[in-house]
C-alpha cells in the first residue's frame, strides 16, 4: 500500500513540474538547460512510479494470495468443526461457489482495489491541499463535477448492496444445476430425461444473464452521466479562473498551474469510482464467507482426556433434525466395553442417527452422550475420532489410489499392513486384479469400484484405524450373498481383540 501511494505521489509531481515549464515558457525566465532538467526529472518521477506500482503489485498479490489461503483454511477448519446437519443442508453448488468462486475472486480485489484505491484517494488529497494553498477559490470549485458525479453514483451503490446477493443466489443456483446434472446423469440417461434436465441448466444461465443485462441497464444512466461530469472540473474552474485573472485577484501563472494540477486531481478520483462495483462485491463476499464462519460448531472442547473404559451411555437423550421434528425422544442405552450390539428397527426408526450422535457428528437437543463415564462434549473431536471407527452406510472414496484411501485409517500403515488388512477385509483378490493394483485412482467418490467393492475398502480403512470402538452403520447393506459371508468374516476380524 505503502508503495502504491509512494508511485501515485510521484506521478502527480510530474503535473506540478508541467506547471513550472508552462509558467516558465510563458514568462521567459529559464534558458534550454532549465527545461531540459526538467524533462529528465519527469523522466526519473515516471520511472520511479513504475518501480513503486511494481513493487506494489507484487507485494499485493502475495498479501492477496495468504489472505485467501487463510481463509479457505479457516472455512475448511470450520465444516470439521460444524454439525454435520448443517453442512448437508447447505447445496453443495452454494459451498463449492463460496469455498472456490468467491474467495477465487477476492484475490485481485485485494491485490488491487485496496492499495490502488488507497494510493488514488492519498494522491489527489495530497495535491488538493497544495492547490488550497496555491487559491482555495478555484480548488473548491473544481470540486463540483465531482460532488455531482458522486451523487450520481450513489444510484448504483445502493442498488448493489440488493442487487449483488440475489445475483450470487442465481449463480449458486446455476452452479447447483450442473451438479444435479452430472451427479444424475445415469438416472437422467435411464429415465431419458436429458431435455428436461438440460433445460433447468439452460433456464438458470438465461435467468443469471437476463438479470445482468436488466441491472447493467438500471445503472447505465447513472454511470453515464457520472462518469461524463466528473472530469469536467478544468471547465468549471477556467471561467472562474479568467474572472479572478481579469480582475487582478489570481496571478495568470498559478491560474496555469490549478488547472494542469486538475487533470492529476480528477484522472485518480474517477479511478477511484471504478472500484464501486468491487467494494459492493466484496461487501456481499464476505458476508457469505461470515456466515460459515460464524455458524454453529459442534459443543466439543479441545481436552484429551483419559478414558478410563469404553462403555457408552445415552441418558435420556432428545435430537431432532429439524424443529419440531423430533427423531430420537428420551433414549437410553448402555453398551457394555467388549460387546456387540445390534439396533434393529424399520427404516426412518433412527438407528443411523444413533450411530451418528454417538460419533459426534450431532450434538444431542438435549440428555448426554459418554464414553468411559465421559461426556463425549467434554472431549476434543480428534480425540473422538482416535477412539470409533465409522464405517457408513454410504461410503465415500477420495480420488487417489486405494492404497491412500486405506492409509487414511493410519497414516503410519506400511504398505505391507494395508495388504495384510486388505486380505482379512475380502478386498485384496479385486484389487490384485485392477490395472495398478493398491496404486490403482479410484476416480471422484470412487466411482471407478462398484459399491460393494467400496464398502470392503472402508471396511479395510477401519480395520488399519484399529480404534477400540467400531461403528457399523449398515455397512454389508451393498454386499452380494456370495460376498457376504466373506464379509463377515472381515467385520469378526475388524473387531478381534475388542470383544
Amino acid at each position: 500500500m505503502l508503495f502504491a501511494i509512494l508511485g501515485v505521489i510521484s506521478n502527480l509531481f510530474v503535473y506540478i513540474i508541467l506547471s513550472k515549464m508552462i509558467i516558465s515558457l510563458i514568462d521567459g525566465s529559464q534558458d534550454f538547460h532549465y527545461y531540459i532538467n526538467k524533462i529528465f526529472l519527469i523522466l526519473s518521477c515516471l520511472i520511479i512510479k513504475e518501480v513503486f506500482m511494481f513493487l506494489s503489485t507484487m507485494i499485493s498479490h502475495k498479501t492477496a494470495y495468504q489472505i485467501i489461503r487463510d481463509i479457505r483454511k479457516s472455512l475448511m477448519e470450520k465444516l470439521f468443526n460444524m454439525p454435520l446437519g448443517d453442512i448437508l443442508n447447505e447445496s453443495t453448488g452454494k459451498l463449492k461457489d463460496i469455498i472456490v468462486n468467491q474467495v477465487d475472486n477476492t484475490e485481485t480485489t485485494l491485490a488491487h482495489m485496496i492499495p490502488e484505491m488507497t494510493a488514488n484517494l492519498v494522491g489527489p488529497i495530497i495535491l488538493f491541499v497544495y492547490m488550497l494553498i496555491l487559491d482555495y477559490r478555484l480548488s473548491l470549485i473544481s470540486l463540483i463535477p465531482l460532488v455531482i458525479g458522486g451523487f450520481f453514483m450513489a444510484g448504483p451503490m445502493k442498488r448493489m448492496k440488493v442487487k449483488f446477493p440475489q445475483a450470487v443466489k442465481i449463480g449458486q443456483d446455476m452452479n447447483n444445476s450442473v451438479v444435479e446434472y452430472i451427479n444424475g446423469i445415469e438416472v437422467i440417461k435411464t429415465f431419458n430425461q436429458g431435455e428436461k434436465s438440460y433445460r433447468k441448466y439452460r433456464d438458470n444461465v438465461y435467468k443469471k444473464a437476463n438479470y445482468y443485462y436488466n441491472w447493467m441497464g438500471e445503472n447505465t444512466r447513472d454511470y453515464a452521466i457520472s462518469m461524463s461530469i466528473a472530469p469536467v472540473g478544468i471547465l468549471t474552474i477556467i471561467p472562474f479562473g479568467l474572472y479572478f485573472c481579469m480582475n487582478g485577484s489570481l496571478d495568470g501563472g498559478v491560474f496555469l498551474t490549478l488547472i494542469i494540477l486538475s487533470f492529476g486531481t480528477i484522472q485518480n478520483i474517477m479511478r477511484v469510482m471504478t472500484f464501486e462495483d468491487d467494494i459492493g462485491r466484496m461487501s456481499t463476499i464476505f458476508e457469505e464467507i461470515k456466515n460459515i464462519l460464524y455458524a454453529r460448531e459442534l459443543s466439543h472442547k479441545n481436552a484429551n482426556l483419559d478414558i478410563k473404559n469404553h462403555n457408552i451411555e445415552m441418558k435420556n437423550v432428545d435430537f431432532s433434525y429439524e424443529k419440531d421434528k423430533q427423531v430420537l425422544s428420551n433414549i437410553n442405552l448402555n453398551i457394555e466395553e467388549g460387546s456387540v450390539n445390534a439396533l434393529v428397527g424399520e427404516s426412518g426408526s433412527g438407528k443411523s442417527t444413533i450411530a451418528k450422535l454417538i460419533s459426534g457428528f450431532w450434538d444431542v437437543d438435549s440428555g448426554s452422550i459418554s464414553i468411559g463415564n465421559v461426556n463425549i462434549k467434554d472431549m476434543s473431536l480428534e480425540k473422538l475420532s482416535t477412539i470409533i471407527s465409522y464405517v457408513a452406510q454410504d461410503n465415500f472414496l477420495f480420488d487417489m489410489s486405494i492404497k491412500d484411501n486405506i492409509r487414511i485409517g493410519n497414516e503410519n500403515a506400511s504398505d505391507e499392513e494395508i495388504i495384510e488388512v486388505c486380505k482379512k477385509a475380502a478386498c485384496h483378490d479385486f484389487i490384485m486384479n485392477l490395472s495398478d493394483g493398491y496404486d490403482t485412482r479410484v476416480g471422484e467418490a470412487g466411482k471407478h469400484l462398484s459399491g460393494g467393492e467400496r464398502q470392503r475398502i472402508s471396511i479395510a480403512r477401519a480395520m488399519i484405524k484399529n480404534a477400540p470402538i467400531v461403528i457399523l452403520d449398515e455397512a454389508t447393506s451393498y454386499i452380494d450373498p456370495e460376498n457376504e459371508a466373506l464379509i463377515q468374516d472381515a467385520i469378526s476380524e475388524l473387531v478381534k481383540g475388542k470383544l
